[in-house]
């Protein structure tokens, strides 16, 4: 059987195989394999349980990792293979192996996100999952940002030292009944403030006098043209929604990335969250093209 459940042994080459299928630039490999490293140490992954690896005579093909969320009794499955991979047996085993382990811990669904042009919507749809959402991956790459000057009162300022327990109740206070929210402890927090792809400059909060009104969490992903910016996330907690200060929170976090000379600006979102994409669009993101949410609800739910 190809599929293995990954061992430390792994670490080097499969981090490795996660960077060179990322990007060939040497930057930005080296971004990307400190960052899949970072990624296996997560506090609650237990990669020897969650984390399969398909290899054939030694070499790593593909990789699959199972992030459980307890608190909503959900699994995210990622996969990643290479691409003479695509819709095959040992792929669809990778899949099943995962969704294996989901089961065996009781979770209620299992979610896996894939891109259209990849063909993997139709193996997942061979063992039971269907397509649930729709995300729109969508870019920024003006030449300036134009000047947005915040209301009376407010103010923004960057993550400081033991800033974790005000980042994780203002992150968790944002999203908590959104859908594929579950919400953060401190202690997964903490480990994703010093992530490589994060600078903790680049997590902003903003402020109605010394309340929080919300946060933009920034990253850096591989792209095309080198290292891309990218809005991770955006939350507004919910006394100030509806008040029109999504606009300066993305805003915030726009003028960091380009202030670090990234002349690029991606984000995800919810193509079902109008108010969200009409935000983008009219501070002139454009759709690039899509990622499809896939689920598969699991026995005895």
């Amino acid at each position: 059987m190809p599929v293995v459940n990954y061992t430390n042994h792994h670490n080097t080459a499969l981090a490795e195989f996660v960077a060179s299928h990322s990007s060939p630039n040497s930057e930005i490999y080296d971004l990307c394999f400190s960052t899949f490293q970072g990624v296996l140490g997560q506090p609650g992954l237990d990669a020897t349980e969650n984390c399969f690896v398909l290899e054939r005579a030694g070499v790593v093909k593909g990789v699959a990792l199972v992030f459980r969320e307890f608190a909503i009794s959900r699994s995210v499955i990622e996969v990643m293979t290479d691409p003479e991979q695509a819709g095959s047996f040992d792929e669809l085993e990778l899949v099943q192996c995962a969704v294996a382990r989901a089961e065996a811990e009781g979770l209620g669904v299992a979610h896996i996100c894939v891109l259209p042009e990849s063909g993997r919507g139709g193996l997942l749809e061979q063992v039971g999952f269907s397509q649930v959402r729709t995300y729109l991956d969508m870019l920024w790459d003006q030449d300036e940002l134009p000047d947005l000057e915040l209301p009376q009162g407010y103010s923004v300022r960057s993550f400081r030292s033991r800033d974790t327990p005000l980042l994780t109740r203002v992150q968790n206070d944002a999203f908590t009944g959104s859908w594929g929210f579950s919400p953060n402890t401190e202690e997964q927090i903490e480990y994703r403030t010093q992530m490589p792809n994060t600078s903790k400059s680049g997590i902003l909060f903003l402020f109605e006098g010394d309340r929080p009104a919300g946060h933009c969490w920034t990253v850096m992903v591989p792209a095309e043209n080198g290292v891309r910016g990218v809005i991770g996330m955006i939350g507004v907690v919910p006394e100030y929604r509806g008040k029109g200060v999504s606009r300066h929170i993305l805003h915030a976090g726009m003028k960091y990335l380009r202030s670090t000379g990234l002349s690029e600006i991606g984000l995800e979102v919810d193509g079902n969250n109008e108010p969200a994409v009409g935000l983008y669009k009219s501070t002139g993101f454009k759709t690039m093209g899509e990622r499809h949410w896939f689920e598969r609800v699991l026995p005895g739910t």
